[in-house]
């Protein structure tokens, strides 16, 4: 038995499944084992990672069911005391399992996370999250914690920067896996946990998140988080103490839901989320959000200007200040990778 499976999802992603896959080879950790959950893909991507040539990588094929669905297939068919989770487009440093399962073990805490990088910005997320208050450190909600700082928490828990104890993924039902669901199923599943247990973060960024499919221009209606439509999905695994907090944390991502409808011209469901979140009218910057709201119609443009000027304006500034040794550059992570 190793002493961490890691969990992979895998739905279409021929190009860069064997990227990620190789990051995990790569690890400084040999006792690993890797769960690819192949959730009906269409491509070559299931073939791409048969290939691969690894004792210790399992692949198995299931119906598509959705990123929920394909990563609670793999902690049911985990036999270590720990678990990882890493996307197929996305990729680890050399000492991330290493450090993170060091921490794990060292630290009275369900989960640990660490710092990241992003890609193809080449950003280190760190001062930017300190800046919001999220640091590193052992950390637990109560409910004395800030509601605005816990969401912050909160939210930088992703799949792929996040180890944990098997038993705590499991305790809580995993991922929301419901309707195939593609959009946060991950944060109902982290919303759970810590509304009970300890989370520590750790300070070294060791994971790279790919960003380069994002398209920020597209102004099409994003899903609805699961927990906006039915808060109980969370609500419903916390303990008399945190639910308030919880219930505070929910009502902040009403608000930025609501923001980004009304930003995106659609006006008549960021009012209906209003009415069904009024806690949103007591939020600093509501008066901000009710004019967005009023100017649903144009600001959509104004948004759409953004999306297209801003990447590049600031992919500009980033190169232009570390050529000034301004801003310090990454380290390496797969070199083909580097300069794209």
């Amino acid at each position: 038995m190793a002493k961490v499976d890691i969990i992979m999802p895998l739905y279409n992603k021929a190009r860069v499944v064997e990227r990620a896959v190789e990051s995990i080879r790569r690890q400084s950790m040999s006792d690993w084992r890797l769960i690819i959950v192949d959730d009906g893909s269409t491509d070559e991507s299931g073939d791409i990672v048969r290939r691969i040539s690894d004792d210790r990588i399992e692949v198995v094929s299931q119906e598509n069911a959705g990123p929920g669905g394909a990563r609670n297939t793999g902690i049911k068919l985990a036999t270590a005391e720990n678990i990882a989770f890493l996307d197929a487009d996305d990729e680890w440093m050399e000492e991330y399992l290493e450090q993170s399962i060091n921490a794990l073990q060292e630290n009275d805490v369900a989960v640990v996370s660490s710092m990241f990088f992003e890609w193809p910005g080449k950003i280190d997320v760190t001062e930017r999250y300190s800046k919001l208050g999220v640091f590193p450190g052992r950390h637990k909600l109560t409910a004395a914690v800030k509601p605005e700082i816990a969401d912050r928490q909160i939210f930088f828990l992703h799949v792929w920067n996040s180890v944990m104890k098997t038993d705590a993924a499991r305790k809580y039902d995993g991922f929301y896996a419901e309707d195939k669901c593609t959009f946060a199923e991950d944060s109902v599943f982290f919303m759970r946990i810590l509304a009970n247990e300890s989370f520590m973060i750790t300070e070294t960024p060791l994971a790279c998140h790919h960003c380069e499919d994002s398209n920020l221009a597209n102004l099409a209606k994003d899903p609805i988080a699961p927990f906006l439509v039915n808060p109980e999905t969370v609500l419903g695994y916390c303990p008399e103490e945190t639910r308030p907090l919880m219930e505070a944390v929910i009502d902040l991502a009403a608000f930025r839901a609501v923001r980004k409808y009304a930003r995106s011209g659609f006006k008549p469901d960021a009012v209906e989320l209003v009415e069904r979140f009024p806690g949103i009218k007591k939020l600093a910057g509501y008066r901000r959000c009710a004019f967005e709201i009023a100017t649903s119609r144009w600001f959509r443009y104004w948004v759409a200007f953004k999306c297209f000027v801003g990447p590049p304006v600031r992919a500009f500034l980033r190169k232009a200040a570390r050529m000034a040794g301004l801003m310090k550059d990454l380290p390496e992570f797969d070199k083909r990778q580097r300069d794209e």
